[in-house]
């Protein structure tokens, strides 16, 4: 495959001047028939995996007609992020870019997904990042000095991810009704509307009840029925991610904190400490085993390591 630089993507363009088997265009209907079944943020990884490739062909001065694009040319353009962006963006761009084509094939736009019999690109074995034992007792510090509505809101955010390692649309999403603090659990809602639950400990039960006290005297728990509040009501997407940067801030964290990194963090927390793939993809919320792999192949050193400390078959003779 060719490493060339992708062309920018190209502005945002009226799909009415565009012809209708132009990808852009056929991304406009998968958009409308996918809004109700797709979180907004999956929709627009896909949208920019379409707009991504328009623009790479049209730099490459090939159609952007769905039926001319080859499988020469994606992988092309999927060589060129992975080689200018990062494998994670190449492998993103690719599973997006693979259920947009076989939608279209379905839908009879297509006789063939030119992505067809193509494997989408190597992921290193790298660690995911991690947040330290230290470095999450910074956090909790800070948040647990903070006797505002606010210090209690954001405590019952951190702890919840902490324990839980939910995604931030799931965090974003609960509802008071999702939460149950006399059994530990909150049912959450994620990919494709799945839901699931997961449970919390001690210190979260107690975080998340000092918040849900305190909610309930807010002007603005009566607005709504979300979980998460501000001043003005609802509390969403971004509030959440604003939460995880400033106290990370305050704690003074060398390192960049993000609402996906506590999934991170929880995940490899879970495979260090013993639990089987099957454990892992149900509290994770996955319905394939690859994101199990990828963080078992990653952390597999540690855990040897552990088993050799542990098993020192000389300390017994």
């Amino acid at each position: 495959m060719l490493t060339r630089r992708p062309a920018p993507a190209p502005a945002k363009t009226s799909t009415a001047a565009l012809p209708p088997s132009d990808v852009r265009s056929l991304w406009s209907s998968f958009r409308r028939h996918h809004r109700t079944a797709l979180r907004p943020a999956t929709l627009a990884t896909y949208e920019t995996a379409v707009v991504q490739l328009a623009g790479f062909l049209e730099g490459e001065g090939a159609s952007t007609d769905a039926a001319a694009i080859t499988r020469d040319q994606v992988d092309d353009f999927i060589a060129a992020l992975y080689a200018t962006r990062s494998p994670g963006t190449a492998h993103n761009r690719y599973r997006a870019l693979k259920t947009f084509f076989r939608w279209l094939v379905e839908e009879g736009d297509l006789e063939r997904s030119p992505m067809d019999r193509t494997r989408p690109p190597a992921l290193p074995e790298a660690p995911p990042p991690v947040l330290t034992d230290d470095e999450l007792r910074a956090l909790l510090d800070v948040v647990s000095r903070d006797k505002s509505f606010e210090g209690r809101r954001d405590e019952a955010i951190l702890r919840l991810f902490i324990d839980t390692g939910i995604r931030r649309a799931e965090m974003a999403g609960l509802r008071l009704t999702d939460v149950d603090l006399e059994h530990a659990t909150a049912i959450v809602t994620g990919k494709g509307e799945r839901t699931r639950p997961v449970g919390f400990g001690l210190e979260a039960t107690k975080a998340l009840d000092r918040y849900i006290r305190m909610r309930a005297r807010h002007p603005a728990g009566a607005k709504t029925d979300a979980l998460w509040i501000g001043h003005k009501g609802a509390f969403g997407y971004g509030g959440i991610r604003n939460v995880v940067e400033r106290r990370a801030r305050q704690a003074g964290l060398d390192v960049r904190v993000y609402p996906h990194l506590f999934r991170h963090t929880f995940n490899d927390r879970l495979l260090a400490a013993g639990a089987n793939e099957s454990d892992v993809m149900a509290l994770a919320g996955w319905r394939s085993s690859e994101m199990v792999r990828r963080y078992a192949a990653a952390t597999r050193s540690q855990r040897a390591l552990k088993v050799a400390h542990d098993l020192a078959p000389g300390d017994r003779l």
